[in-house]
């Protein structure tokens, strides 16, 4: 079954990509470790909580700076006479 609304394959793939980095941001053996006196977790959820944003607002720019319409939704319907 296709989406209502497709989605571009720029964004798919920045999905997917945070998705595994937060599955192995999750993952139990980065518990003990630490960087700099902080967790090895913390490192990793402060670079998800900064990159995720960061990542989809450089794809927004990049796609409002080609002319692309966003992702592609329905038309608007033509008013009847």
């Amino acid at each position: 079954m296709n989406s209502f609304f497709p989605m571009p394959r720029r964004e798919r793939v920045a999905l997917f990509a945070l998705i595994a980095f937060s599955v192995v941001a999750f993952l139990p053996i980065f518990g003990e470790a630490s960087v700099l006196g902080v967790a090895a977790f913390g490192w990793l959820m402060a670079i998800l909580l900064l990159g995720s944003p960061a990542i989809l607002l450089l794809l927004v720019l990049g796609e409002s700076k080609r002319g692309e319409d966003g992702a592609g939704g329905p038309e608007d319907p033509a008013p009847d006479p």
